[in-house]
């Protein structure tokens, strides 16, 4: 095999043992919590250890490298709903397609390690994305008027972390909790909400503390 191919093939090699361990990852943190040990990874994966450190130095990278996916599908998801004609419809394909990415795990480990300036930065456009989404959206008469960004990350924050967590439940009553909440984001005879709605600067000041806390 001439280096080309070879490089290639080694790539390509590389590129599935990332997946591996990254969907491993997922699954055991949100079934062990952030102290799971890193050679349960390793495990799940099918890796071995020196495989999982060339690519992660340190379980910190490894979560950072999920949080990151988790902002990058948000944002992305967020883009295509921008692009679908009707605005309801763009949103609840939104909502619906973050939900269900927690079956692949999005474990809240987001207070368990030190974020950096370029998950700030992620972070930051990622809510953008969304908040571009519930404008339009509002605009359109479908979503109520006292949400915003923050508020939607948040709730498919809770709604990723209860299908990660396998909660044990009935069959279908995920799929009619989220029924539940999409009712509750539409306009129409909504309630209106008496705290004050979150701003960029309460989660940059969030991220901040976790900074500090991390050292």
């Amino acid at each position: 095999m001439s280096p080309e191919p070879q490089t290639r093939a080694r790539r390509s090699d590389a590129y599935r043992n990332d997946e591996r361990i990254l969907v491993a990852a997922r699954e055991v943190f949100a079934e062990l919590g952030a102290d799971a040990p890193v050679s349960a990874i390793a495990d799940r994966a099918g890796v071995g250890m020196s495989a999982l450190y060339r690519r992660y130095p340190s379980k910190d990278d490894l979560m950072r490298a999920i949080m990151r996916d988790t902002m990058e599908r948000t944002e992305r998801e967020a883009l295509r709903a921008l692009d679908e004609p009707d605005a309801w419809a763009g949103f609840l394909g939104f909502v619906h397609a973050c939900a269900d990415a927690g079956i692949t795990g999005a474990p809240r480990i987001s207070g368990a390690v030190r974020p950096t300036e370029e998950m700030l930065a992620r972070s930051k456009r990622a809510r953008e994305a969304v908040q571009a989404l519930v404008e339009r959206t509002q605009a359109e008469g479908g979503l109520r008027a006292d949400v915003n960004a923050h508020d939607i990350v948040f709730l498919l924050g809770e709604l990723r972390s209860q299908r990660a967590a396998k909660v044990i439940a009935p069959p279908g009553v995920q799929e009619r909790l989220l029924g539940v909440v999409l009712d509750g984001l539409r306009a129409p005879n909504a309630t209106p909400l008496t705290a004050r709605p979150g701003t960029w600067e309460d989660m940059h000041e969030a991220w901040r503390a976790a900074q500090r806390e991390h050292g």
